[in-house]
Parts: structure tokens; sequence; C-alpha cells
């Protein structure tokens, strides 16, 4: 028999009967299959008055009186009146799984804030969240923010001393953790700080989320920092090593609270109306977000209610969102790039469905999501999987039939950017009219094959995938070929762009004007500004540059770095550290004015000694798009010549078993990769012989989380890379011309 979904509805009925308001449930709206299809051409020409729109909107907020601020726990009221029967959450991996409607989210949250409350929180107090993403995750983080607190958040999976760091770090009073395992894979952290404070305790509480039987085998991402005395902890809810980390804390003077306990407490607190949610300013501390990105050490970014709130109340200019609308919550809630997104979309009452990296495929197809917030990484993981699934079935025949249709789809799609001024080529300089009447004819003439691709091949693909309306793509680059993909398939990529230190949204691309190759319009109230990397002095539109931002989102500071802080602004702006160039206006044909496109990263960049600066950003995109590689690296500073580090994609190789060269021989597959490498570079549009990689080096160990070679965000770590394939870089240097 299937486990029964745990509602909490059960233990608040009677305390709500008497006070309840009946709340009409708001219906969904069933669509027809299939995405939302892509603006007409004469829609482009609204780009004038949605950009006033967009001014406006800026100004109004500027003159937004202070009394009027709304925080964003503020929502989780309005949502109970308005769609209290609605579902909010869907933990289908528990056990059992786990259903919340609005109304009963609702409920939870306060019953935890006020259980957190009694534990002894107070307003101003920070608290240590380290969990992954679940229901309770939400409960918790929200449950924080009402009693005024702010919260330190990081993943349970964390290596021991990144957490250790965090905990002092953020002189968090309290920790809310993912389950036992977690606590005893902190337990000397946790003493040590204990036994070394002077005064007062340190810790009031810890407060666990999850027990082990409620958790499914695999739902709990493996640490890779975790002891063997830590993994063995998780086997059982009563485990010896568990109840004497309680034993040792409880001794010490901390609490340890398990999650019904802590809502339990508040339901008490709450029906003696000795509770109620603590107000917040614009300015006020909401959260510490910890920097995992490429680089060193972890920095605390303050984030305020006014960011958060400021992201939630505008990211509607890029991404509409119905109430009943599903979504597929796959990146770990303590990113900022998933938790604002979660935030705006619980704002319009959507459905949020746990899911993981493990699982997401799986759950696609069982739990289709209206809107899937993920990393390229994740939509390149996909495309892989479609294609070489069409390779396998189409053979033959049908095969060449499958092969053509995908290639006049390919033009189609390409044809079509042209002819409506979407095509970044001619951003800066308009398409001259023999491409603009070539780009016409060969719309004219691939329209009943791209109409019979959507048909026979896109439809197929697209019910596979599960998406029903839209894809939002954050936290890296997104490369030309998957956006080509799917928009040929008919799936709307809105690929967005941001940073930690700006909460984190600065630009989002929209349906209306969709600008494959750019990362969209700033979000309305958002200043972006491109500037010589060494004067700093403006550049004009359509010129590469830095770019620095101001506006609502940026972050007051890092946490106790005064000097961080310091080199993070430049005269007032933040330095985003990415490189790239505005669309101008001006330009014919062109509907991309004002459209924001990244070429790289400024400390990334690589200067050879001939003194060309190289961008590595593009070129590794470049590289793979190749079937057989998963991640690429460039070197090459003050060499003659580029180098790279190339991680082959396993599952392709060993797929490819029969091709000429791939085979377990490393010398042969160490010469087949350098020809693809070569392939793939030199066939870039705007390759330049700067561009060439004279050597290659091959490394047969895949990156991951785990490892600490990828960040949450499926992006490389450089640093991180460097340090463990030291041997192998070196290798690769020192065949480099110097």
């Amino acid at each position: 028999m299937p486990a029964r979904p745990c509602t909490y509805g059960t233990r608040i009925a009677a305390r709500r009967a008497a006070s309840a308001a009946r709340v009409t449930t708001t219906s969904r709206e069933t669509t027809a299959g299939g995405p939302p299809r892509e603006p007409s051409y004469q829609q482009l020409q609204q780009e004038s008055h949605i950009r006033t729109i967009a001014a406006e909107r800026s100004a109004a907020t500027a003159a937004e009186p202070v009394d009027d601020f709304q925080p964003i726990t503020a929502m989780w009221a309005r949502n109970a009146a308005q769609w209290g029967d609605i579902v909010a959450v869907r933990d289908v991996h528990r056990v059992p799984p786990v259903e919340l409607t609005y109304r009963q989210l609702h409920e939870a949250v306060q019953d935890f804030a006020a259980g957190l409350k009694a534990a002894g929180l107070q307003q101003g107090n920070k608290v240590c969240l380290f969990a992954e993403s679940s229901s309770r995750w939400i409960v918790a983080d929200q449950g924080i923010l009402l009693n005024g607190a702010a919260d330190a958040v990081r993943g349970s999976s964390s290596p021991v001393d990144e957490l250790a760091f965090i905990t002092q770090h953020s002189g968090s009073c309290a920790l809310v953790l993912q389950d036992r395992a977690t606590l005893v894979k902190l337990l000397p952290t946790l003493l040590a700080g204990q036994q070394g404070q002077q005064g007062p305790q340190p810790f009031k509480f810890i407060a666990m989320l999850w027990q082990d039987e409620q958790q499914q085998p695999g739902s709990r991402p493996a640490s890779r920092a975790a002891s063997s005395s830590s993994s063995s902890s998780s086997s059982s809810s009563g485990s010896e090593e568990y109840q004497q980390a309680v034993a040792q804390l409880e001794a010490a003077g901390v609490a340890v609270l398990g999650y019904e306990a802590v809502l339990a407490a508040g339901g008490q607190l709450r029906a003696g109306g000795r509770w109620e949610a603590v107000g917040c300013s614009r300015s006020s501390l909401a959260t510490l977000v910890y920097t995992s990105g490429t680089t060193g050490h972890p920095k605390g970014v303050c984030l305020s209610h006014g960011n958060l709130a400021y992201q939630v109340n505008h990211l509607d200019y890029f991404l509409q969102v119905s109430p009943g609308d599903s979504s597929l919550s796959l990146l770990p809630p303590w990113h900022i790039y998933q938790r604002t997104a979660a935030y705006y979309l619980f704002s319009r009452g959507a459905c949020e469905v746990f899911s993981s990296l493990r699982t997401f495929r799986d759950d696609l197809a069982a739990y289709p999501p209206d809107h899937f917030v993920c990393v390229p990484l994740v939509l390149d993981s996909l495309h892989s999987k479609v294609m070489a699934k069409l390779k396998a079935e189409a053979t033959g025949a049908k095969g060449a039939i499958v092969a053509a249709l995908l290639a006049a789809s390919a033009a189609h799609v390409a044809a079509r950017r042209t002819v409506a001024g979407l095509d970044l080529t001619y951003a800066r300089a308009s398409a001259p009219a023999a491409v603009q009447l070539a780009a016409l004819v060969t719309m004219a003439v691939t329209t009943p094959l791209y109409a019979l691709a959507q048909n026979l091949v896109f439809s197929k693909v697209r019910a596979a995938l599960g998406v029903r309306k839209t894809i939002v793509s954050g936290g890296g680059s997104l490369p030309p070929h998957l956006d080509s993909w799917y928009e040929a398939l008919g799936l709307p990529v809105l690929n967005g762009w941001g940073l930690s230190e700006t909460s984190p949204v600065l630009a989002c691309r929209r349906l209306i004007a969709n600008v494959r190759g750019s990362v969209g319009l700033p979000v309305p109230g958002t200043r972006l500004l491109v500037v010589d990397p060494t004067s700093h002095k403006p550049l004009p539109d359509g010129q590469q540059g830095l770019i620095l931002a101001a506006g609502p989102g940026v972050m007051a500071g890092y946490y106790n770095d005064a000097a961080a802080t310091r080199k993070a602004f430049i005269d007032g702006w933040f330095d985003t550290g990415d490189l790239g160039w505005r669309a101008p206006a001006g330009v014919a044909g062109s509907n991309m004015a004002g459209h924001i496109v990244l070429s790289g990263r400024a400390k990334d960049t690589i200067v050879l000694l001939s003194g060309k600066n190289v961008e590595p950003a593009p070129i590794e995109a470049a590289l793979e798009r190749c079937p057989l590689i998963k991640h690429a690296l460039l070197l090459g500073q003050d060499r003659r010549e580029l180098g790279a580090l190339v991680f082959p994609d396993e599952e392709a190789l060993a797929a490819a078993g029969g091709l000429d060269n791939i085979d377990g021989n490393d010398e042969k597959l160490q010469a087949q990769l350098a020809h693809e490498v070569a392939k793939y570079n030199s066939t870039r549009p705007d390759y330049r012989p700067e561009d060439h990689i004279g050597h290659i080096q091959v490394i047969r160990a895949p990156l991951s989380v785990e490892s600490g070679t990828l960040t949450r965000t499926m992006k490389p770590r450089r640093p991180a890379i460097m340090e463990l394939y030291a041997p192998q870089v070196q290798q690769l240097l020192g065949r480099l011309r110097g």
C-alpha cells in the first residue's frame, strides 16, 4: 500500500475551526498541451512601452514610503487567505510523503516561529540553518525570519570545516540541522565552541528537521567531508552515537529539539496569545549567504529584507506565474538563486515539488512542472539524453529523416531570429539586406519542415521532458547550442544572471524579445554600468567592459569584513567581476537594445606572452558542445599558447565504444579528444589565431559537488581543480610554449 501523505492540518484543525474564514479555492486553469508560444514579431514592438513601465515601476519603488514596506514573511497570511486550499508544497521523497496547502503551511511557519521563541530565540539573533531541500526548510527559514532573527544558511552535506567556520563567523546562538547525522558530524565543533565561550552559553538550542526514517535512501546528499563515524550515525534514529551526542550537548547546556517538539511548543505559545510576528524594515538583516563560488574562503553576504522583497516584487517582469502552477525544486534552497525563485513562486500561489539531482529526471515525468528552475548543466544533461535516445532509436532511413528535420528546424529558428531582429550577430550593426533576404527565404522554405518536426519529433520530446511552460536557467552561462536546441524544441528558456551579492538577479530574458545569447534586460530599478576594466571610465553601448551594478538588490556588504566590502565596490557601484556589453539602441532592424551580453570573468582573463587577452568562457563552452567532453578548463597565462584540461563524459565514451580511437588506450583517447577540441574551437564564429589550443591534458575523473570541484550550481571551481590535479596541471603547462 502506498504511503499516505503526512498533513499538518489534522493537528491544527481543532484550533482553527472557531475562527477560520472559509476561503474560496482558486481553480487552476488547464492549458492545452505544449509550452507557451513565442511572441509574434508584432509584439516585439511593445519594447518601448515595456521600458516605460519599467521606469515607472522603478520610480514608484524608490518613492514607496518605509511604513508601507511588507517583508516576504507577510506573504504567508495573504496566501492562506487567497489560496488557502491550493497545495503549496509536495515533499514526495519523504516517508511518508508530505503535502501542505497554503493554509497548512502558514500555520506550520507560525508554529515553528513561536516554538523557536519558546526555545529562546530573540529579535536580532542569528541561527545557522544547515539543511537540504525540503518542505521543512522553508518552514524553518521563514520561522526564523518571523522572529526578527536572521539565518546563516548552508547545506548539511558541506564540509565540516566550512560549517564550523560559518557557525563561528556568523555568531549564531542556535542551529537548525537537517538530521541526526549532521549533528553527529558537527559535534566536535559544537562542543569546542560551547567550552571556549566566555560568559553566556553560545548555543541556546539545536533543532532537528528530520528523523532518519523519514528520509528515503539516497534522498540525503552524501557529505564529502563526513567521517566514517558520521556515516554510521545515520543508520538508525536511535543510534548510540546520536544518543551520546545529545547527552554531551545537554550536559553542556544545549537543548536538542525535534521538529515536532518545536511545533508543539509553538502551538501552545500561540494558543495562549504569547507570540506575534516581529516587524522588519527594509534594512533589517534577513540572511547571511556564504559564498561558495569558484574562489577560496567563503564570505558572509548580508542580505536584508528589502533586498529579498525587491526581487520577489519584480520578478514578474520576466516570469508570469498563476495560482496553482507547479515548479520542480532541484537546486539547494540555501543557494540564493533557488531561494529567491522559490520565494517568488510561493508569492504567486505556485506549488513547489521537491526533487534532487538524483531523482529529477524521473520526477519531471512523474510530476510535470509548469516552471523548471535549473542550471545550464541540467539542461545539457537533458539534451544529451534526448539526443542519445534519438540516435539509438532513429536508425537507417528514419534516422536520416529525423536528422534532416532537426537541421531544418535549426536553420528555421536561426533565420527567424534574424528576421525578428533578435540575432546578436547584428546587435551592434544592421544585418545587410542580402542577409535579411536570405533569412526570409530560409524561413519560407523551412516552415513546413519545422511544423513537421514539431509534430513528429519535438512534441514527443516535450512530453518526455515534462516541462509545460517555462524553463528558467541561471547560475552559469548557457551554451549557444543549448539555447538553439531548446528554441527549436519550443520550450522557452529564460536565462538570467546575477550574484549572491545582488540577491541575486541583475538581469534576465523575457518571453517578449527573448534574445538568445544574452542575459536579457536589467531588473526594473537595477542600474548596470559598463566601464573600462582599468580606468573604470564608462564605455559606450556595444563596447565590452567590466559591468558594475547598483540598485535595491545589491547587498550592504560582507558580514564582519570591512576590507572585502570596500574591495567589492567602485565609487558606490558593486563590481560584478563580469565582462560584457550592452546592445546599443538605434541599430536599424534590431529589437535588442538594452540587452546585456556576458563575455567572461575579468579575473579569468588569460594574458598570453604576446600580450593578447583571451576570455576562456566562450572557448570552454564551445569545447563542452562536444558530446565526449563534460568539462574543459583553459590554461596559458604568460605562455605563447593555450592549453586545456579536458574531463571526458564517461557515459558518452562508453556509448561511443565502437568509434575509431575510442577505447581504453589513453594515447588514442588523448589524440581523439585533441582532434575534437581543435574542431569545436576553430569552428567558433569568433575564433581568432590566439585562441588556438596547443595541447590538452585528459583527466579521467569526474568533477562533482562532493569532491569540491563543482559549485552547487554545477560550475567548475577552478582553484579547487588546480589544487586537486596539480600534477596534471604542471604537466600540461610544461608542454606549452613559453
